[in-house]
């Protein structure tokens, strides 16, 4: 039937005008659950850069987060080794060292006296992989993830996905079932996954990659973005900017590596978590989905530049519109009231000891090396000529447990005796040996600490901690791992879905993050997990 009538014909169209205007205008309610959850970890991103930054920042980026959503105050690691692949294993599975394993980026294998790395896994290839040692998977894992308990809580309806730059740390985030997780090439700058997860690259993936974004974002030379606001307060240092020309570094190295330390390798993780949501309709049904991104650009960035460089305040200048950018698709997108957003950090960092030396601050570089070689001479002495020392890495000694067993040695007393022995040393502060956190329980201080980074298959027979303000020497400007405060409260803002805006003063865990995401979703906590519902969130 056709109206003719034009009072009828006008009478509908304002009928259908006012009915859309009344939906559009309509408060948006949350979900029983959320659509999908965003977990934005940014490498050594300390709780007070949110502050020192802030005049950088725009409205609708980390701004928008601190005025709209839930500010966790003192968020820390409960650990000593505060390193990156451990952060983000803690944030995903609810647990410590202690518990899922991982105690460092890399540990020493007791059966061959190699180098185990994390995420690197020789029963896996990387698949259209130019560069080595790109083969990463999760098979280290030894507890499960909030996205395993929720994939199995509904027979693998969601879909988890694991972006970040640095494999390892992809691989690692993503958990043992995932649905995607893609790391980038430094020697083809493209995306790439291995065969843990699948046999080739999706379509949008190499449609991805058919961009050359990463070509793009280095056709340029690095400067400050406004460079009369980012002037870092570098006390007694004096300003000199900063140019780095990023045509020529990628000339002279004839790869990509570059990009992960500087800002637009945020740019670039941003764009390919955007396309992974659109592409795999991430937080379109009825199941939640997770997306894991892990920004790794300003770990690197601080460990080559320092954090009171200009380099690392043009980081946060930068990353601000990334985090603005997202967050605007996301609410375009998915819509604010279905995503669950939270941006959070695997560690945090201190000071470089020549910036604390300048300031009258005590600090040092403690050589590992010098240790080992003098304690080897001190272990001849003591049980006679042998290779007793099998490694060191990360403040753990490992020791040659097979001719200790030969030499009738007691294992204990060794174990003891080194960790009185190399208290000795200057920038030693504490050291305990395995016996030790075998047989006792610490329930604070930093014995407590190191108790939660301790396994006792992965670990070192004795762990060391260095005072305040002091690093092992390395060639890098600073250096993570130790259970101060600087290195272990990081940044937790909760965003989105159900959030309140609302300042949380408590003392939260990041092993507190896994165990209430699963709350909030009605499933199962993790397996290994030691975390703790957070309390102030109940009432969402």
């Amino acid at each position: 039937m056709i109206y003719r009538n034009p009072f009828i014909l006008f009478f509908l169209f304002l009928t259908i005008f006012i009915s859309q205007s009344v939906a559009q205008n309509m408060p948006r309610v949350p979900g029983d659950k959320p659509k999908l959850i965003v977990i934005a970890v940014i490498d050594q991103m300390r709780f007070d850069y949110m502050y020192r930054f802030s005049d950088q920042f725009t409205n609708d980026g980390f701004k928008k987060l601190t005025n709209e959503g839930t500010v966790f105050k003192n968020a820390t690691h409960n650990y000593l080794l505060t390193q990156s692949i451990p952060g983000y294993v803690t944030i995903m599975s609810g647990a410590e060292p202690a518990n899922h394993g991982v105690v460092s980026d890399q540990w020493i294998s007791r059966v061959n006296n190699q180098m185990i790395k994390a995420g690197l896994d020789p029963k896996v290839e990387a698949i259209d992989a130019k560069g080595d040692n790109l083969n990463f998977s999760p098979r280290h894992l030894r507890t499960s993830f909030f996205t395993d308990e929720l994939n199995l809580s509904n027979q693998s309806r969601s879909k988890i996905y694991s972006i970040a730059l640095d494999g390892d740390v992809a691989a690692m985030a993503g958990g043992h079932s995932a649905d995607g997780v893609f790391w980038f090439d430094h020697a083809s700058g493209k995306w790439i996954t291995s065969t843990f997860y699948r046999d080739s690259l999706p379509s949008w993936v190499r449609k991805f990659n058919e961009k050359k974004l990463a070509d793009i974002y280095l056709d340029r030379k690095w400067m400050p973005l406004e460079p009369e606001k980012e002037v870092a307060d570098t006390g007694k240092f004096t300003i000199k900017g900063f140019m780095h020309d990023l045509i020529n570094i990628k000339k002279l190295t004839n790869n990509y590596r570059v990009i992960k330390r500087t800002p637009f390798g945020n740019t670039l993780t941003k764009d390919f978590a955007i396309a992974s949501i659109v592409n795999d309709s991430l937080g379109y049904d009825n199941y939640t989905d997770v997306l894991v991104v892990g920004f790794n650009a300003p770990g690197h960035i601080n460990q080559k530049h320092g954090p009171m460089s200009d380099e690392i305040a043009d980081t946060y200048h930068r990353l601000d519109r990334d985090i603005a950018h997202f967050l605007s698709f996301l609410d375009a997108e998915i819509g604010k009231e279905k995503v669950l957003f939270l941006l959070t950090a695997d560690r945090g960092t201190g000071y470089a000891p020549d910036y604390l030396e300048a300031n009258g601050v005590p600090s040092g570089e403690f050589d590992h090396k010098q240790m080992i070689a003098v304690l080897k001479s001190y272990l001849n002495v003591v049980y006679g000529k042998g290779e007793w020392i099998q490694n060191y890495s990360a403040k753990q000694i490992y020791l040659n447990h097979q001719l200790v067993e030969d030499a009738k040695v007691d294992l204990y007393e060794m174990q003891e005796r080194i960790a009185r022995f190399v208290v000795q040393f200057s920038g030693i502060s504490d050291a305990m040996p395995a016996s030790i956190m075998q047989k006792s329980s610490f329930v604070s201080g930093t014995n407590y600490l190191m108790q939660n980074s301790y396994h006792r298959q992965r670990s070192g027979d004795v762990i060391i901690n260095l005072e305040p303000g002091w690093i092992e020497k390395t060639d890098k400007k600073v250096l993570q791992n130790s259970g101060y405060n600087y290195d272990v409260h990081g940044t937790l803002i909760c965003y989105g879905w159900k959030m309140p805006r609302l300042t949380i003063y408590s003392d939260v865990k990041t092993s507190d993050i896994a165990v209430t995401l699963s709350e909030f979703l009605e499933i199962a906590p993790q397996n290994g997990s030691t975390g703790d519902v957070i309390q102030e969130l109940l009432g969402r």
